[in-house]
């Protein structure tokens, strides 16, 4: 029977760790973000849909119609009128338009936070594997990477590191 030694994670196994959680994280916040997202983007579709149905299919006997009844009811002529109802229509289908733009324009926004969120932990990740130590998250957290069995090393270390971020002067020397 295999004797089963107990040893702290190594310093990989921690990142590698890190790295799973922070991946859950970002994928919660996708979906949330997505959510959010969705909502705003269906609201545009309806509007836009909507937009597109007064363009195509009904603006052209409206006007007509509108025309006609225009330039019954007024001194303007039949051209003038129908002039008058195409610009009336199309104004209602700008500002539609603008309402659809808005919320897709609200959309992306939702997803902006997911974004700089997912760019701050890739740097991050990247700050961590290629240098533990200079890591700005892991000179807070040296016990991740540093030697279990030197805890005197340890102390001194935190304690520079500390130092380091209570002196708020760069031109101090170390």
């Amino acid at each position: 029977m295999q004797e089963q030694t107990s040893r702290p994670p190594s310093s990989f196994q921690r990142v590698a760790r890190d790295v799973c959680d922070l991946f859950e994280l970002q994928m919660q916040l996708i979906s949330v973000d997505s959510q959010e997202a969705k909502q705003k983007l269906t609201r545009s579709i309806v509007c836009g849909s909507i937009a597109a149905v007064l363009a195509g299919s009904a603006l052209t006997v409206l006007m007509i119609a509108l025309g006609l009844l225009l330039g019954e009811l007024t001194t303007l002529s039949t051209g003038a009128a129908m002039l008058v109802v195409c610009l009336a229509v199309f104004v209602v289908v700008a500002v539609l338009g603008w309402i659809a733009l808005k919320a897709v324009t609200g959309a992306a926004d939702a997803m902006a936070e997911t974004k700089s969120e997912f760019a701050e932990n890739l740097r991050w990740l990247k700050a961590t594997l290629l240098a533990p130590e200079s890591s700005p998250r892991n000179r807070f957290r040296r016990e991740s990477f540093s030697d279990p069995n030197a805890t005197s090393r340890r102390v001194q270390e935190e304690s520079h590191y500390s130092d380091h971020f209570l002196d708020r002067s760069s031109l101090s020397p170390r």
